[in-house]
């Protein structure tokens, strides 16, 4: 498996073509659904149960539902658009905001950097990142970069939200996945 060699952050933009998109539908952990009220107070149940050491909440919807409900969240990513339709749903009145650029479809080496060297930060809180592009495989990002035992929350469309709690195998069913992208510059030997 070429996982062990695969260098991470990636040093160039990572394409994911749409069989390797379709992979990415089924849900990386516990789907929660049913009325998004409901939803957020069974993750914020979990959340305090498990006591992640990091909590990532991925897209503006599920950021703001979990903001909403006063769910801890270490770090919030963003990009300002729900279902590819621009919103202002998530209001950063009083976070840290960062900012960089993911197109739709790809995991940026900017982006992919700027995630990782968040989820090192000591004691981060409170911040958000704040996506030019698109999120959505930032998900992918973050779980590969983020410490074991961490939750990340993501929506599922029309469905509900996904709660993921970061292990071993699900990093090494991420790096899978980010290997079979396309890399927008030649592989080194």
């Amino acid at each position: 498996m070429r996982s062990e060699s695969l260098k991470w952050p990636p040093r160039h933009r990572l394409i994911f073509p749409e069989n390797v998109k379709r992979l990415l539908r089924e849900p990386a952990g516990r789907l929660i659904s049913g009325d998004p009220d409901q939803v957020m107070k069974e993750v914020k149940r979990l959340i305090e149960a498990d006591n992640p050491p990091l909590v990532i909440a991925v897209g503006d919807y599920t950021s703001a539902k979990l903001r909403e409900h006063g769910v801890r969240v270490n770090i919030y990513i963003i990009d300002g658009r729900i279902e590819r339709r621009s919103c202002q749903i998530f209001d950063t009145s009083g976070l840290r905001v960062i900012q960089c650029v993911n197109d739709p479809g790809t995991i940026c080496p900017e982006a992919a950097s700027k995630l990782h060297e968040l989820l090192r930060e000591p004691d981060i809180k409170d911040t958000v990142l704040l996506v030019m592009g698109e999120e959505d495989l930032l998900t992918l990002a973050a779980i590969i970069s983020a410490p074991e035992g961490s939750a990340i929350i993501y929506g599922q469309p029309g469905v509900g939200s996904v709660y993921v709690k970061v292990d071993k195998a699900l990093k090494r069913k991420a790096l899978e996945i980010i290997e079979r992208a396309e890399s927008s510059a030649p592989h080194e030997k």
